[in-house]
């Protein structure tokens, strides 16, 4: 018979970097589009790796962290949350982790894993103990980070 693995249950929240700095053409054509080609390929893995999983998608860039779309398992909503970003002033990494970490608590499915991937395409400016007093708030949580840097 035939074995097929499958990855565990886990809930997933992609933070997605729409900063000013996005805009730079070092990637073709440019960060926010490569970005975005890359979510849309975490987000399909994501879901098809376990039916019961679910991914969330938010941007740190702007004036304001916001919430795309929260832990779901529609995957063409998702990728439809990936369309018409723009990339406009600052970016605020450590706000952005702290909704992301929100949008977990209150996710749907509380059983499984919890993840937060953030891209981060921008300088870090945020202060080295603000880092490390979030890092010790997501070990507490029982998330994992995993920064993607562009």
């Amino acid at each position: 018979s035939l074995l097929i693995a499958t990855m565990p249950l886990e809930s997933t929240v992609i933070c997605l970097d729409t900063s000013a700095w996005m805009i730079n053409g070092d990637y073709i054509p440019n960060r926010l589009e490569a970005q975005q080609d890359a979510a849309g390929l975490l987000i399909t893995y994501k879901l098809e790796a376990n039916v019961e999983s679910t991914v969330g998608l938010l941007t740190h860039g702007g004036k304001m962290v916001k919430v795309v779309m929260p832990p779901t398992d529609d995957e063409s909503a998702l990728l439809a949350g990936l369309d018409g970003l723009k990339a406009a002033g600052p970016t605020n990494i450590v706000q952005g982790i702290k909704i992301a970490m929100l949008a977990l608590k209150h996710r749907r499915n509380k059983n499984g894993g919890q993840r937060i991937i953030i891209f981060v395409g921008s300088p870090i400016t945020e202060k080295d103990r603000d880092l490390k007093k979030l890092g010790i708030s997501l070990r507490r949580s029982n998330i994992s980070l995993d920064v993607i840097g562009l």
